[in-house]
């Protein structure tokens, strides 16, 4: 579990976008939600967590120089939301 700087992406059209960087932690992916994301297509790649108030319906985050898909969103109890990331299997 890592703390690290992310980038939250919205597309606003097909030539430009808006970037937010936040602090996020960061984790791998257990296997039963690997196994469930694999089913549906994705390879599932990791788990970030966020503060909501920072959070805007981004469906791209940018971390480690490549750009994720949120396939999946997690809004816990405690004002923050977990991320979880994919790049699509096959592409």
């Amino acid at each position: 579990m890592n703390d690290e700087i992310v980038t939250l992406v919205c597309e606003i059209d097909a030539e430009t976008e808006e970037t937010q960087e936040v602090f996020a932690t960061v984790e791998g992916i257990g296997q039963q939600e690997f196994f469930a994301a694999a089913q549906a297509g994705f390879k599932a790649e990791y788990k970030i967590t966020v503060w909501q108030s920072d959070y805007e319906g981004q469906n791209i985050v940018e971390f480690n120089n490549q750009r994720y898909s949120v396939y999946r969103k997690y809004p816990r109890s405690d004002e923050k939301i977990e991320l979880y990331l994919s790049t699509k299997i096959g592409v």
